[in-house]
C-alpha cells in the first residue's frame, strides 16, 4: 500500500466516531474522520431558533442519569446542565402500574434462556392494566416491539440505568450539539460519503464520494473504525471487500427501531390553562400516535414535543412533514381536551427516510444479546465497529452508549 493518508480512518462523526477520533488523536495518532452529512453530531441534531426559549432537539435530547461518559465531557467543556422538573401526568384513568413488571424484568440475570417481553409478561401474574402500561413503556422508550425485544437485554439495561440514576433526566442548556462540538478534535471531513472499504490485515482503502460534486477518491489507512448506525450497516450502504461475515451476521441479528418526534411552538402554553396538565413535564396517554409529550420545564415556554415510537410510529412512516404535524396537533388537542393555541413553528426530521440513519436506534431481540459482543470485536486488528448498537454496558440506544463504544474502539486500537 502507498503512504497512508492517516493511521486510522473513522467513518461517521456522531458521538461514537467523534469520541474514538478524539481518544486516538490525544494518544498521538494521525486520525481522519469522514462524515457524510454537512454537519457533525449524527443523530444529535439541534436547532437554534432565536424566537424559541430553548434549543430545539430533533434527535437525542435527554442525558439519562449521570453516566460518566457524558458528565466527564460536560465538566471538561464547562457546559451548563439543567435537570428536568415538573409533574408526570397521565391523561388516562386506567391506573396501570408498570413498576412490578419492570422490577421483575430487572431481576432477569443471564442471557439464556431468553424470551420476548411479550412472552415474559404473558407468563406472569400481572393485571391487564399493568401489562398495558409496561408494554407501552417498553415499546415507547426502546422504539421496539414487545413481541420482539428480549428481556435479557431489557434487564441489563434497567440494571445499568439504576447504576447511573437513570430515572433522572437532564438537558444540556446550550443544546446537545454543544457536546458534539466539545468532542470535535478538528479531524472531521464533512460531505464525505463512504461507499466501500477494501482491506487486508494491516491496511485498508476507503472509497469516498463527495456529497457536493460526486468527486470520488480513495483514502488509505492502517485501521478503520466504522461507527455508522445499525440501520445503515444492515442496508449494506457500505461495501466491504472482503466481507467480515461474522460482523454482518451479528448486525442482522439486532434490530433498528423507528421513532417519530415533532416539536411545536405556540403563541401560548395552552395546556397550562387546565388544572390537570398545569406544571407538567411529561404527559402520557393512550393516543394511537404521539401518545407521549414533554414540555421544556424547568424553563417555562410555549414549546412541547410529541413522541411516537415502536408500533405507534408505523402509521407515520413515509408521511410528509405537514401530515406528521397535523397528526401531532390532533393528538395533543384530544389529550388536553381543547383545540391547540396558534401554532407559530414546528420542527420535524424524518430519521426513517434519512439515508445516513434509516431509523432511530437499536434494540436486542430475544436471544440476540451475544450479537452485540460479536459486533464489537475487532476484525484482524484492522476493522473496528462502534456506535450505540455495539455498546456492552447496557447503554444501547443512548448517547452515553455511543460515547462508551467510541472509548472502547479507541482502546482496542491502543491496546488498552
Amino acid at each position: 500500500m502507498s503512504t497512508p493518508d492517516a493511521d486510522v480512518i473513522v467513518i461517521g462523526a456522531g458521538a461514537a466516531g467523534l469520541t474514538a477520533a478524539r481518544d486516538l488523536r490525544r494518544a498521538g495518532w494521525n486520525v481522519l474522520c469522514l462524515e457524510a452529512r454537512d454537519r457533525i453530531g449524527g443523530r444529535i441534531l439541534t436547532i437554534h431558533d432565536p424566537l424559541t426559549a430553548v434549543p430545539v432537539e430533533l434527535g437525542a435530547e435527554f442525558v439519562h442519569g449521570r453516566p460518566s461518559q457524558i458528565w466527564d465531557i460536560v465538566g471538561e467543556a464547562r457546559l451548563a446542565v439543567r435537570e428536568t422538573s415538573g409533574r408526570m401526568v397521565s391523561a388516562t384513568d386506567s391506573g396501570g402500574d408498570m413498576d412490578r413488571v419492570l422490577e421483575d424484568v430487572k431481576q432477569r440475570g443471564g442471557e439464556e434462556p431468553d424470551e420476548s417481553f411479550l412472552s415474559f409478561a404473558e407468563g406472569g401474574n400481572y393485571a391487564p392494566v399493568d401489562l398495558l402500561a409496561a408494554s407501552a413503556y417498553v415499546e415507547g422508550f426502546n422504539a421496539a416491539r414487545k413481541e420482539r425485544i428480549g428481556v435479557a437485554s431489557l434487564g441489563q439495561d434497567e440494571r445499568a440505568a439504576d447504576s447511573i440514576d437513570g430515572e433522572c433526566g437532564f438537558h444540556i442548556a446550550a443544546g446537545y450539539d454543544a457536546l458534539a462540538l466539545a468532542l470535535d478534535c478538528g479531524s472531521v471531513r464533512l460531505n464525505s460519503i463512504v461507499e466501500a472499504v477494501e482491506w487486508r490485515r494491516g491496511s485498508a482503502s476507503v472509497k469516498v464520494r463527495s456529497a457536493l460534486d460526486d468527486h470520488r477518491e480513495t483514502l488509505r489507512a492502517e485501521r478503520v473504525v466504522i461507527t455508522v448506525p445499525l440501520g445503515v450497516l444492515q442496508a449494506g450502504a457500505i461495501r466491504f471487500d472482503p466481507e467480515p461475515a461474522h460482523i454482518l451476521e451479528a448486525a442482522k441479528a439486532l434490530e433498528f427501531g423507528q421513532a417519530v418526534r415533532v416539536t411545536l411552538r405556540f403563541d401560548r402554553a395552552f395546556w397550562e390553562g387546565t388544572e390537570r396538565f398545569a406544571g407538567a413535564s411529561f404527559i402520557f396517554s393512550e393516543e394511537p400516535v404521539f401518545p407521549t409529550w414533554w414540555t421544556t420545564r424547568p424553563v417555562v415556554a410555549p414549546v412541547i414535543t410529541g413522541w411516537s415510537a415502536g408500533p405507534k410510529a408505523d402509521a407515520l412512516l413515509g408521511k410528509s412533514k405537514t401530515e406528521v404535524i397535523a397528526a401531532a396537533l390532533g393528538s395533543l388537542g384530544r389529550i388536553v381536551g381543547r383545540p391547540p393555541a396558534r401554532l407559530e413553528n414546528a420542527w420535524f426530521h424524518d430519521w426513517h427516510a434519512d439515508p445516513f440513519a434509516r431509523g432511530a436506534y437499536s434494540y436486542v431481540p430475544a436471544g440476540a444479546l451475544p450479537a452485540r459482543r460479536r459486533l464489537a470485536e475487532p476484525v484482524e486488528d484492522t476493522l473496528y465497529f462502534a456506535g450505540e448498537a455495539t455498546d456492552l454496558l447496557g447503554y444501547g440506544g443512548t448517547v452515553h452508549g455511543a460515547v462508551a463504544s467510541g472509548n472502547r474502539a479507541a482502546g482496542q486500537i491502543l491496546g488498552k
